[in-house]
């Protein structure tokens, strides 16, 4: 009895133990949060600037006329104004990135939080720190781009990590709902399946259905979350389809296969 309330004890700890690079990720991001709540108004805005994602900002790198053009009609201003402040400034290419460092309020920080401890954690231990790192960054990018093809010339500015959560997601898919095993591999480390198996698993269709589902229907209706602001739920789908693919990219295990 007493082995078997050890083992149970066991069992809890490990539940509660994060990995540490997804501990060092909710830290950093709580770092920031406590910073910008401390920070007045002015200098908020300020950080927004300089960090938030604002589709607007980056398209006029690519069409600058259009942009001006389009931007100029949002804020009564005139094109050739507008065409000239922002050619005067540098074009923030790190915002692709700094973006999901930003978050609204300690709220989206906790549902995001809670989430990432959710799906991150095994896609971390899978991954190891650095892969895992760089694969929040890409789909983090990525999630922006899809913003920026949908709203190129928005001005609202986009923050939160939600788009690389959502490829942690879309990753955990790709292994948790595979429907075999490498010989010899443990049962708690599946084997990743590939695209062409996930889309013939109906577990993994039916998550990837009622992700795009909650995620249409919270960016349709953001009132149901709680939230007054529009949910760049775009971002969380470019997102999502970029950890579908780049699971199979930064998979170790799939890396092994390749070279046997």
């Amino acid at each position: 009895m007493n082995e078997w309330r050890g083992a149970r004890r066991g069992d809890r700890e490990r539940i509660l133990n994060l990995p540490g690079v997804v501990s060092l990720v909710l830290g950093v991001l709580a770092a920031i949060q406590l910073v910008m709540s401390a920070l007045p108004t002015a200098a908020v805005e300020a950080v927004y600037v300089e960090l938030a994602f604002v589709p607007g900002r980056i398209a006029f790198a690519f069409w600058p006329e259009a942009a001006a053009q389009a931007i100029a009609q949002q804020l009564h201003a005139d094109a050739a104004d507008i065409a000239g402040e922002l050619g005067a400034l540098p074009t923030p290419w790190w915002t692709f990135l700094t973006y999901a460092l930003l978050h609204g309020g300690w709220t989206h920080l906790a549902i995001n939080g809670v989430t990432l401890a959710a799906f991150g954690s095994p896609l971390a231990r899978r991954f190891g720190d650095v892969r895992f790192l760089v694969f929040l960054a890409l789909t983090a990018i990525a999630g922006a781009a899809a913003h920026l093809l949908v709203h190129p010339f928005d001005l609202a500015p986009v923050v939160g990590a939600s788009a690389a959560i959502s490829g942690t997601m879309a990753a955990s898919a790709r292994f948790a709902f595979a429907q075999f095993r490498a010989e010899g591999e443990p049962s708690a480390s599946p084997q990743g399946a590939s695209l062409a198996e996930l889309w013939r698993n109906r577990q993994a269709l039916t998550f990837v259905a009622v992700w795009f589902g909650v995620n249409l229907l919270f960016g349709l209706f953001p009132q149901a979350t709680g939230e007054s602001e529009l949910i760049a739920w775009e971002a969380h789908v470019g997102g999502f389809a970029a950890g579908l693919l780049l699971f199979g990219v930064l998979d170790p295990r799939a890396a092994e296969r390749r070279a046997i």
